[in-house]
């Protein structure tokens, strides 16, 4: 069976449905994998878990800043509280299990904030010479590569991409993205590395320093030269799954013996274990 990558949607209230670019889910087809789209439910927390073999954090609005203990500026556009906090406790429930986790644009920053990171509300009111991040996906094709980052080659990041886009260097490469942000990541959470900036110092990408977290500030999703990051996605999700089923079938190994070995003592002693005979 494929992995199964769970993406979870999000919510258009005015008119109470689910609402999803289909470029995530061709792009995790594309890579082989099933994608599977969730609500945020609280509820359903669990069942994301015990189902995905992979998350992907997609984007969308801003996270409210009580999530890393700040309040609100004048300059916070449209936050959604649930989402936020349903992907937050997804995010570290996940890791803590070894699932994959792969966050585009927003997806990024919900990585940081999981990890005990912190946000930039608005990265031109606060950083006044900081290139132009927030470009209008309605008046720029999504695909269109707005600025450069400056990639660390010895990120996982760099070894995922290096061959599809064909670069090379010592310490950095430059790669053009496209940018459609006016959040960022300020300070980095534990246990996370960043591994990509823009000019203006703006952390572009980061990973976890163990197993599979990447987080990217633009969006892959609609540049066919990431396509690899997707890949990657799946391919790691596919060695968690084989692995939880490996788990799953030593347990059951295991519990199978030992009912066996209760029975045999059983009808050796002619009573249940841990009875006494008169």
């Amino acid at each position: 069976m494929k992995p199964l990558i769970g993406i979870i949607a999000p919510v258009d209230w005015s008119r109470d449905r689910l609402i999803l670019d289909r470029v995530y889910v061709k792009r995790v087809k594309h890579a082989g994998g099933i994608p599977v789209v969730f609500d945020y439910e609280e509820e359903l927390l669990e069942d994301v878990l015990d189902t995905a073999d992979g998350i992907l954090l997609t984007g969308g609005p801003d996270i409210h800043p009580r999530f890393y203990g700040d309040d609100p500026s004048n300059y916070l556009r449209d936050a959604d509280i649930r989402r936020d906090f349903f992907e937050i406790t997804l995010t570290r429930a996940a890791v803590e299990r070894g699932i994959p986790v792969l966050g585009t644009g927003r997806g990024a920053q919900v990585i940081n904030v999981a990890f005990g990171g912190t946000l930039y509300q608005d990265v031109a009111a606060e950083i006044p010479r900081a290139v132009k991040h927030d470009w209008d996906m309605s008046r720029v094709h999504p695909s269109q590569k707005v600025h450069d980052v400056r990639l660390k080659v010895d990120s996982k990041l760099y070894r995922i991409l290096r061959e599809e886009l064909d670069i090379t260097g010592t310490t950095e490469v430059f790669l053009g993205v496209n940018s459609f942000h006016h959040q960022a990541i300020k300070r980095i959470g534990e246990g996370l590395r960043p591994v990509a900036h823009t000019i203006d110092g703006i952390v572009e990408a980061i990973e976890g320093e163990e197993g599979f977290i990447i987080g990217v500030q633009w969006r892959p999703e609609y540049l066919d030269e990431m396509q690899p990051l997707f890949n990657a996605l799946v391919r790691a999700a596919d060695n968690y799954r084989k692995a939880k089923r490996e788990l799953e079938m030593r347990e059951l190994r295991a519990a199978t013996e030992e009912q066996g070995e209760n029975h045999h003592t059983s009808d050796e002693s002619g009573s249940p274990p841990g009875t006494s005979q008169t």
